[in-house]
């Protein structure tokens, strides 16, 4: 089976870390909020606000916490049960994506990005056991790319209602992801499921289309 090298994931993670890093360094929670009109008595001392996000209400529900202890500042809402840092802040004050705000603390800092590590292309794997997907293919967005180059080869050989199907299918998962910018199981689950299906169209016979049918 061919498989991703188990590092590549945690090389980006740990890349977006170093520009986290970058960026903390830089901006603070305690210095959007006061951007955005929160008022705080000053950037060291926990204090009880209204969350800016669900409203005002009797009893603040939201609190400051200062960094600490090589921990970075950030505000909690015990009513919205989330915790944001500088870079979340932006991104829900601003409705952008996590790695949208980020790019665009790093313009507004002129903070140099590092170089991206480069990940191995996904291969798709020959064997067809029930577990012929590897673990390491949770990497929605590449899975989403080699789905596609693989739709432009079923589509001769599958009927117009199951190519529809198809691409419905990656539609829905790519606008998933890129409302969380995350990948979630059921994500991967879907796209084993439709790999499997189009394995069984490719299994067909050459001579045997649907396009004919559907003239």
């Amino acid at each position: 089976m061919a498989e991703l090298r188990e590092e590549s994931p945690q090389e980006i993670k740990a890349w977006v870390q170093r520009r986290v890093a970058a960026v903390r360094e830089c901006y603070s929670a305690y210095t959007c909020l006061c951007e955005k009109g929160v008022e705080l008595p000053d950037e060291s001392t926990p204090f009880q606000v209204s969350c800016p996000f669900h409203g005002a209400d009797n009893t603040p529900s939201a609190r400051y916490y200062p960094s600490e202890g090589g921990r970075h500042d950030y505000l909690r809402c015990f009513k919205c049960r989330e915790n944001w840092d500088c870079i979340n802040l932006i991104a829900k004050f601003n409705g952008l994506r996590f790695m949208d705000a980020l790019a665009d603390l790093e313009r507004r800092f002129h903070i140099k990005i590092p170089k991206k590590p480069d990940a191995p292309e996904i291969v798709e794997p020959t064997e067809r056991s029930s577990n012929y997907v590897s673990d390491q293919w949770q990497d929605v967005p590449r899975m989403l790319k080699l789905l596609e180059g693989k739709l432009a080869r079923v589509r001769p050989k599958c009927s117009l209602t199951d190519y529809i199907k198809f691409c419905r299918v990656l539609d829905a998962v790519e606008w998933d992801f890129n409302k969380i910018n995350k990948s979630l199981p059921p994500m991967s689950d879907a796209l084993k499921k439709l790999l499997g299906r189009m394995d069984e169209v490719m299994q067909l016979p050459d001579d045997l289309s649907f396009s004919d049918f559907e003239a």
